[in-house]
């Protein structure tokens, strides 16, 4: 088999269609004895039922593209409806109906608005009506060959889509006017016939999850032979996390169907859905489990005042709403380890696609992962759902496609207008968050506009999705490092090396405690003079580190050790300046050395010098010195923006080994892969030259 690419999915789901029946299939054979059709599905062709609420998304597109919902029934037809979601630059879906592809629906995050592209099976259901403006290519798909921009003659308004015809008035392409309004480019040339239909008759889901009792017996029965073959295996308590969504339930489901009694463990990040936090607590009562909370509590918003917005390059929010609070909840409540039932499918994402069925994560390797449902496509977790009448997160039926963090910069701009529709409220509070931010950025006019309504607040960097969804809304980015000095307090505003000497000014001072408070991190160091303006640290060989006022220094170290003793030093200093209380420190100490205090109405993390071995796992962990820290402070001192990635940095795997050498993590089930095995073997020699001076 050919191995797949970085970007190709080496899993797929295989979606049919029985054409006598008119239902979706998940096998080849009809219950009647006939022969299905394979839907050709853009990967990873998982393909979910159309619910109401996306019925009302395809009107609102046809609507927008026609000018009226004259033929949208005509273009739905008969039966059930399918939603394929396919790559984009926002959401976009594949829509599947009576077995063949009519259309494609997205979000355009330009103007805010959902639009149809009709494939051209949806334009022959409703070609009589005449949907589109058509363009005539004279000599049709001879011309179109070569030439795929023509003038607009007829005047068609810019941006609209325009239905390209031979001279026999057949479809033979979709184009697009030009933004300008001079031009017709082509989009998409027809280049063989494919029928309107490939199934007929009006059946509901009822019908297709009876059609597909086969598949569901077969994938149900292994799942839950699965389960129980761990369970034994492992001998541990066991846990199902659940999100309140629905492959999360399904396993639940299934878990319950082997005798066992789970824990229901849930991670509350403090920024969920009410709904979900409703259906989480529903179903711990429906079924009498004990459920387990990882509360965050207001975490987030504390640190997102503090650190800004996270985004897709800049996720400090996975480790203080997610890492953190999980960690604390499953080291206090299982010292000694428990089997994790996990709701995680191989067609979510590629990361997941290449994920075993049995793992353990590189924070919490006490816990031994297992996914039932790993080989599941999404049609059959809701065949699934229905057949066994399980009561699912209402917000499903509301547009949303993926349940958790209500403003996740993951997610979609049409996400966050589902969010908007349901809980205007939350959107509201999130908006207010970041105008408080754009201000503190110094964006003005549409740059402001645009930060917050058009979600350019969603990467740090100058990325090139940044960089291209602010091009096509008009606007120019400020230059990274302007928008980085603004970013943190204090920011960098100078750094030099001199022989043995790093040295950095400030734009503001930082209190010499914070480093009283935590130096032994930094490796064997004492303090050597300390008073209200100033700390100096001698540590082995005649390194310094000297903190006064607005300058930071590292002296009597080699280059690349005293950079990065320098950014550590940084790191310590600003998270105790800035401290979230999410206590990823307090989890990863293997001594204890570290405790989380509360000052006021902030926290401050205070190491004690005679537990403490200069792991730095506390550092590593530490989502504000880890993300936020590492992602801006290096790349000003070295003016580079992708400085994270450097040379000399302490490897993720190396952090991980160390962590699971000094917590004594023993893997004793055999498949459960932690790291590959170069990720195991990788050696750092940072902390001996380190603690060697």
């Amino acid at each position: 088999m050919k191995k797949a690419g970085p970007k190709q999915w080496p899993v797929v789901a295989r979606i049919y269609w029985c054409p006598e029946l008119n239902v979706p299939l998940l096998g080849r054979e009809c219950p009647d004895g006939g022969r299905a059709r394979l839907l050709r599905l853009t990967e990873p062709g998982d393909a979910r039922p159309a619910f109401p609420h996306d019925l009302k998304v395809m009107e609102y597109g046809y609507k927008y593209e026609t000018g009226g919902v004259r033929g949208i029934s005509g273009l739905l037809g008969e039966g059930v409806i399918l939603f394929n979601k396919v790559p984009f630059m926002d959401l976009m879906y594949e829509v599947v109906s009576q077995g063949v592809i009519i259309a494609r629906v997205y979000w355009d995050p330009y103007l805010s608005h959902w639009r149809l592209r009709f494939s051209q099976p949806g334009l022959k259901r409703v070609w009589h009506l005449e949907p589109l403006p058509r363009y005539i290519v004279r000599g049709g798909m001879r011309v179109l060959r070569r030439k795929r921009v023509f003038q607009n003659d007829a005047g068609l308004p810019p941006g609209s889509q325009v239905a390209l015809v031979n001279d026999e008035g057949e479809p033979i392409g979709i184009a697009y006017v030009t933004r300008d309004g001079s031009k017709i480019s082509t989009h998409t040339v027809f280049w063989r016939d494919q029928p309107a239909w490939a199934g007929r008759g009006n059946r509901g889901w009822d019908n297709v999850v009876k059609a597909n009792d086969y598949y569901l017996y077969y994938y149900t029965s292994r799942a839950v032979k699965f389960i129980h073959v761990m369970n034994e295996k492992v001998k541990k308590p066991v846990i199902v996390s659940f999100s309140g969504g629905k492959d999360s339930l399904v396993s639940l489901h299934l878990t319950l169907r082997t005798g066992l009694k789970p824990y229901l463990l849930f991670n509350n990040t403090g920024i969920e859905m009410p709904e979900t936090v409703e259906t989480v607590k529903k179903t711990a009562e429906k079924y009498g489990l004990e459920l387990l909370v990882a509360d965050a509590g207001d975490s987030f918003w504390r640190a997102v005042e503090r650190v800004g917005p996270p985004g897709k390059d800049y996720r400090w929010c996975c480790k203080v709403t997610k890492l953190a609070p999980l960690s604390r909840l499953l080291e206090a409540k299982f010292p000694d380890g428990a089997l994790n039932i996990v709701g995680q499918r191989a067609f979510e994402s590629l990361d997941r696609a290449r994920s075993p069925r049995v793992w353990r994560n590189k924070w919490l390797p006490k816990i031994l992962n297992i996914s039932p449902i790993q080989e599941w496509p999404q049609l059959l977790i809701w065949l699934y759902i229905w057949r066994e009448g399980l009561e699912y997160n209402p917000l499903y039926e509301r547009g949303f496609d993926r349940i958790g963090c209500f403003m996740c910069p993951a997610a979609f701009s049409a996400e966050y207008e589902f969010v908007k529709e349901t809980r205007p409220e939350l959107w509201a509070r999130w908006e207010k968050i970041l105008y408080k931010w754009a201000d503190r950025l110094g964006l003005k006019g549409p740059l402001k506009e645009a930060w917050v309504k058009k979600g350019l607040w969603r990467w740090l960097t100058p990325a090139v999705q940044k960089q291209r969804l602010a091009y096509r809304l008009g606007v120019e980015l400020p230059d990274w490092r302007e928008l980085y000095r603004k970013w943190l307090t204090p920011s960098i505003s100078e750094g030099k090396l001199e022989g043995k000497r790093w040295e950095v000014k400030l734009t503001a001072s930082f209190d010499p405690e914070s480093l009283k408070d935590q130096y032994t991190v930094l490796g064997a160091f004492e303090v050597e003079e300390y008073n209200e303006n100033e700390i100096v640290l001698r540590g082995p060989r005649g390194v310094r580190v000297t903190s006064r006022g607005q300058t930071v220094r590292v002296e009597g170290a080699k280059g690349i050790l005293a950079r990065e003793l320098l950014l550590d030093t940084l790191k310590l200093q600003f998270r105790w300046t800035h401290c979230a209380g999410c206590k990823a420190c307090e989890t990863s100490c293997p001594t204890g050395a570290i405790k989380v205090k509360r000052e006021g109405d902030g926290f401050r993390p205070v190491v004690d010098p005679g537990l403490c071995i200069h792991c730095k796992l506390c550092l590593d962990n530490c989502p504000l010195a880890d993300v936020t820290v590492e992602r801006i402070y290096p790349a000003l001192l070295l003016g580079e923006v992708t400085a994270w990635r450097r040379n000399g940095k302490r490897t993720r795997e190396s952090v991980v080994q160390r962590y699971m050498r000094l917590k004594g993590v023993k893997i004793d089930v055999e498949g459960a892969r932690l790291l590959d095995e170069d990720a195991l073997s990788a050696t750092s020699t940072f902390y001996e030259g380190l603690e060697n001076g």
